[in-house]
């Protein structure tokens, strides 16, 4: 339990910088969306949701380009740019090394995409409890 703890910390440690900016982003979009309107609780619960589902979307982005996704497609855009500016393309080998080597550096890299993936699931929760108020205060 005292390393899973360890690990728990060091993650917060070097992760509670994007976290905070995570947070810092859904309340610029929410303060976009909420100061610019009405100002109404209805107003606010629909920007607390775009801005949580935003954060989440980029979250789950950066999930999806952390496992490979995205690899094949810069592989191409990298052949192509290297083909225009008369380059080899087949200087940075073919796509089966080149996905090996992202791999191999993705394997040392953070996961940035928890702490994201976080914030906008805490963001979600924040939208559900404003969503409840707002509908009591409909029926009251």
């Amino acid at each position: 339990m005292s390393k899973a703890l360890k690990q728990i910390r060091k993650y917060w440690k070097t992760n509670l910088i994007t976290f905070v900016i995570a947070l810092a982003i859904g309340a610029i979009i929410f303060c976009l969306l909420f100061f610019l309107r009405d100002k109404s609780l209805f107003d606010a619960v629909n920007g607390a949701s775009i801005a949580a589902v935003s954060v989440l979307f980029v979250g789950l982005l950066m999930w999806v380009s952390h496992l490979g996704a995205f690899d094949t497609i810069v592989f191409g855009f990298k052949q192509l740019a290297s083909s225009i500016f008369a380059k080899d393309p087949r200087r940075d080998g073919n796509l089966i090394d080149y996905k090996a080597v992202k791999a191999e550096k993705r394997s040392d890299s953070s996961y940035n995409f928890v702490t994201m993936i976080f914030a906008g699931l805490l963001m979600l929760i924040a939208v559900l409890v404003l969503e409840i108020i707002y509908h009591n205060s409909l029926h009251a």
